[in-house]
């Protein structure tokens, strides 16, 4: 409850400017049992659900949950991927008033034990035990070490004796409604940041909070109840969550992909038609890379929504081309604000593709110089911003909270960015990020747009590395393509031959066998360290 403790005067401001409403997760999965029972809300590869299904199941979920002892506001965790199984316990935990806390998928013990611990979480649920992870085995385990946690609940395959099954749990309940139901001012989830500084934070959203921008963007993305949407992202991430709540606003279908893959995410549009797309940069990449971005049919997109990290201008061209009859547009948010910019569809080419767009309707975005100063259109400055989806706080993290906010309610993104003349926002790096070489300043992010195009990279980052002399040089990070090699002595020949002044030149090379990667495939540059 502190984590949502707004400043009176702004949460007066965005209740009569309609910002916040009295608006629920439940209370649009009701809209839509209610008004198209027999349509379809989710098709995934572990089922199909429409919408009244949906209702029903997480109804009965619901009621078990309170029947084991979950109480309203208790904390469920959930490691699950893109599945009818985690949108079931997604609509079910909030319809009992739970707080839903995701947890990525590629964490395991040791980075969940101190996040379920921050959380104070009560349950979690968890896939089956696959060949190389037993997620049922590792949860029972944590369950003996963090104090809070009551319950494992497998939702996927065969529950081990001392577990409880998720399917289970939706038979045996009642469907009845929930009484005493969460209102629009309760928690509804707990994410930790994606952790790119390998430090993650816990972020509380309030329906509020959570569905604000959503709705009032909706229109902006035209989605009806005929869109099939498919998004790439996971849904134990923000964006992905931003994602299913778009779909659930229209009455539209999900179309779900629980792990990535080229081939994958191509024959997934091919067969499922999807009409509206989000992904992430690095998805698009890595299907230009691979081939399967040219050679896969995309004439069912109407749409497409690139987000989750700053993207190339070049890919999202490449995936305006692949599709016939679509237009791409990005989005930039964060966990601490869902969406919070956006290019319109029906702009130019260069506006979707090579920026941002504007701040939504019910947001304000500022650009910060290092001494204070507001930064004029055209140049750089920390991006910061303010509207009725940013969080009043961090969840029990007050040095955070002391460092992330202004005194006069500004939310500091860590986003380097500039604006033009017409509004339209650039992010141009992280502020942590810049190396500083003998006093100068060097962003990385264009020198790694440089390298990536190589043909012997798969990816690449750049750090900075202590030095005695300049403070810092950057050492580049490189995720090679499968049987290449590759020299620091050719990435500079590379540099030079792309207009790179010698002066940004990374001076290390380190060769990773996989670069650490975020559940949107944003690179944890924290986690890299020279040999």
């Amino acid at each position: 409850r502190k984590a949502l403790d707004f400043d009176p005067r702004s949460a007066s401001k965005y209740l009569k400017l309609g910002h916040w409403n009295g608006d629920t997760v439940s209370s649009w999965l009701d809209k839509w049992a209610d008004k198209t029972p027999d349509a379809i809300a989710v098709r995934g590869p572990d089922g199909i659900l429409t919408y009244a299904e949906q209702r029903d199941s997480a109804r009965r979920l619901a009621n078990s949950l309170l029947d084991i002892g979950i109480q309203k506001g208790d904390v469920v965790a959930i490691q699950l991927p893109n599945l009818a199984a985690f949108t079931t316990a997604y609509f079910g935990v909030l319809m009992m008033g739970g707080v839903l806390s995701t947890m990525h998928m590629p964490y395991r013990a040791g980075e969940m034990k101190p996040l379920l611990e921050h959380a104070c979480a009560r349950a979690i649920i968890c896939a089956d035990a696959a060949e190389n992870y037993d997620a049922p085995a590792t949860m029972l385990a944590l369950r003996d070490e963090v104090t809070t946690l009551e319950h494992v609940i497998v939702a996927t395959g065969d529950a081990p004796d001392n577990a409880l099954s998720l399917r289970s749990l939706i038979e045996d309940g009642t469907s009845h409604a929930i009484e005493n139901a969460p209102v629009a001012s309760d928690p509804a989830i707990l994410c930790f940041t994606s952790g790119t500084s390998s430090a993650p934070k816990a972020v509380v959203h309030s329906y509020q909070t959570m569905l604000a921008n959503n709705r009032i963007a909706a229109p902006i993305y035209g989605l009806t109840a005929d869109d099939v949407v498919l998004g790439g992202p996971p849904f134990t991430h923000a964006f992905g969550l931003c994602v299913l709540n778009f779909t659930l606003m229209a009455g539209a279908t999900s179309l779900l992909m629980p792990a990535f893959s080229p081939p994958g995410l191509i024959d997934l549009i091919e067969n499922g038609k999807p009409t509206v797309v989000f992904v992430a940069p690095a998805h698009v990449a890595a299907c230009m890379k691979s081939g399967h971005l040219d050679s896969g049919d995309l004439s069912s997109i109407r749409i497409a929504t690139i987000s989750g990290s700053a993207c190339p201008p070049d890919v999202a061209y490449a995936l305006e081309k692949a599709m016939p009859n679509g237009a791409v547009g990005q989005m930039w948010g964060m966990t601490e604000c869902f969406m919070g910019l956006h290019t319109p569809f029906d702009g130019p080419a260069d506006i979707r593709c090579e920026t941002l767009g504007g701040t939504t309707p019910t947001f304000e975005a500022r650009m910060v110089l290092e001494n204070g100063d507001i930064a004029p259109d055209g140049e750089e400055g920390e991006l910061e911003i303010r509207g009725c989806s940013v969080i009043a706080g961090y969840f029990n993290n007050a040095d955070a909270n002391r460092t992330a906010f202004t005194g006069d309610g500004w939310f500091k993104t860590g986003d380097l960015a500039c604006r033009d003349a017409n509004g339209s926002v650039q992010i141009t790096g992280r502020a942590k990020d810049l190396i500083n070489r003998g006093g100068i300043k060097i962003n990385p992010v264009d020198i790694e747009a440089v390298i990536d195009r190589h043909a012997a990279v798969l990816m690449s980052a750049i750090a900075p590395i202590p030095d005695d002399v300049l403070g810092e040089r950057a050492c580049v990070y490189v995720e090679l393509q499968p049987d290449n090699s590759l020299t620091l002595e050719e990435i500079c020949s590379w540099l030079e031959e792309n207009d790179i002044a010698k002066m940004k030149w990374p001076e290390k090379l380190e060769i990773v066998a996989r670069m650490p990667l975020t559940p949107t495939r944003k690179i944890i540059k924290g986690a890299l360290k020279p040999t």
